[in-house]
């Protein structure tokens, strides 16, 4: 029985996917694909490289964020992402991994990018996991986008924040979708940064909801209540996709006890 893991985007509300990856290795359930969406694709990225949901939860939890942020305005967003982008090579670094390229990954992987020249998403198949991790975060207007082959590359949530249907293609036989992103936040926002943000999700909640009918399981950590860009609240992020999973836990073990469907291809 093979489990497909969808990751879906909404910033720090995304540390959740932690939680639930925790879960899943503490209960034994084996992850054969992963497809990630900015933050999900963070983190299903690292842990596809085979770093340990601990030492990545360890390496998050552990950094003063407010120190990682460095202005971009007139590289095509508020923060150029440099300082974030070498907090992430220093983590792959320290594991020999910050070479390492999509297509070598222990557990395949996909990652989603919107490219701003022709309006259309890319799913990264292949390349350097660290370059893909940069686009796939670079959140239209707040991190400047990334470069790559003609294309101008942006968060892929403008398209697809959820993209449970890129694993379903894979062929696994159960969808899990990791769904933190809330309908619509009900509190004004802070400051410019959450103006974008929010802009941002709302055009993609419909999208969102349609790429639901491709998962066998919605997983939704309660994390509703925190604010988008709110690094305060990592850790009870991290807690909730915890216990989210511990919910659901037992049907999700039932699947591993069932034979491989033969319909269905196995996983790329």
């Amino acid at each position: 029985m093979a489990i497909g893991l969808a990751l879906g985007g909404g910033a720090v509300r995304g540390l959740a996917h932690i939680g639930v990856l925790k879960v899943l290795k503490r209960r034994g359930i084996p992850v054969d694909f992963i497809a990630g969406t900015s933050i999900g694709g963070a983190v299903g990225g690292l842990v596809a490289a085979g770093i340990d949901i601990e030492e990545i939860e360890d390496f998050i939890l552990s950094r003063r964020w407010y120190r990682l942020v460095d202005v971009g305005v007139g590289k095509g967003g508020i923060l150029s992402g440099n300082r974030l982008r070498g907090a992430l090579v220093e983590l792959m670094k320290q594991k020999g991994l910050d070479n390492m390229r999509i297509e070598q990954l222990p557990i395949p992987f996909r990652a989603v990018s919107v490219d701003l020249v022709t309006g259309k998403p890319f799913v990264w198949e292949r390349g350097r996991l660290i370059l893909a991790i940069r686009a796939t975060t670079s959140i239209p207007g707040i991190f400047a986008p990334v470069a790559y082959k003609g294309m101008v590359l942006v968060d892929g949530g403008v398209l697809n924040n959820l993209p449970a249907d890129l694993v379903r293609q894979a062929g696994v036989d159960r969808v899990i979708a990791v769904d933190v992103e809330r309908e619509h936040e009900t509190r004004e926002p802070r400051n410019m940064l959450e103006v974008l943000y929010r802009s941002y999700t709302i055009m993609s909640v419909a999208l969102r909801r349609s790429n639901l009918r491709y998962a066998d399981l919605v997983l939704r950590p309660e994390v509703g209540r925190i604010l988008a860009l709110d690094v305060t609240k990592m850790k009870e992020c991290v807690d909730a996709g915890e216990q989210e999973a511990e919910r659901h836990i037992e049907e999700i073990r039932g699947w591993v006890s069932q034979p491989l469907c033969p319909s269905r291809p196995s996983p790329v």
